[in-house]
């Protein structure tokens, strides 16, 4: 007699175990979630207070050195000789560079453009100096006017395009790179777009913290490259309420 395999349903027990497998799977991600935004809230924090002790501090020292030099500019007059002249108007000249690079450290840490003038302000002035120094040119297509966005929601912003513009700095192929916001009905819309070559491993990794940034912010951010060496494109959506 031919016999037949018979397969019997998934019993109760079965049904309770891949549940509970997956209502752990869930529990687990939602921790690592949460885990991951306290680790950026935290660098946030830490960025914020680098930046203070050293404008404070730091800024404090380099103009007190800078007032003393210029005492002793009023008390020497000419009576340095060639040699000695040159290395007095060299310590200037490196206090001159070490507060010009201070500020840009601080900017870097936390942009106090962002805090007093808002988001267009604050890119402007990054992608100017940066973009500037490194001879790439760049376009920047950014609202005139102030923007509605909460505060962690312009920094989680400005942090992306901080971000992309270092990776492609970094990589060092690209001649352009753009930067577009738009006002949208519920948000704002951000594309950043280079000519470069594409994502390398350390940007696939910086683009996971990047979207984690941007979904905490309640929004969406894709990145990909387009074919025929065209480049990246990095698009973000964030709402004017993080609750959205």
């Amino acid at each position: 007699m031919e016999s037949t395999a018979h397969t019997p349903d998934a019993s109760p027990a079965a049904d309770a175990r891949t549940s509970g497998k997956a209502a752990d799977l869930e529990a687990r991600a939602a921790e690592l979630s949460e885990l991951a935004t306290h680790l950026q809230a935290s660098s946030e924090a830490e960025r914020s207070a680098l930046a203070k002790e050293l404008h404070d501090e730091l800024g404090g020292l380099i103009t007190a050195a800078k007032m003393d030099m210029a005492w002793l500019s009023s008390h020497i007059g000419n009576s340095l000789d060639p040699a000695a002249d040159e290395k007095f108007r060299s310590v200037v000249q490196m206090l001159n560079q070490a507060m010009i690079l201070k500020r840009r450290v601080v900017e870097s840490l936390r942009p106090s453009l962002l805090d007093h003038f808002g988001l267009p302000v604050a890119l402007r002035s990054h992608f100017d100096e940066n973009c500037g120094r490194a001879g790439l040119e760049y376009v920047a297509t950014l609202p005139e006017e102030t923007m509605d966005l909460v505060p962690d929601s312009q920094l989680a912003l400005f942090r992306v395009a901080q971000e992309a513009l270092a990776g492609v700095l970094a990589r060092g192929t690209a001649k352009h790179i753009e930067v577009v916001i738009e006002a949208e009905e519920e948000g704002y819309s951000m594309l950043i777009g280079d000519d470069g070559s594409a994502f390398d491993t350390a940007m696939q990794r910086t683009l996971v913290g990047m979207r984690h940034r941007i979904h905490s912010a309640g929004g969406t951010l894709d990145a990909d490259t387009l074919p025929a060496g065209q480049g990246n494109r990095i698009r973000v959506y964030v709402p004017r309420s993080p609750a959205g």
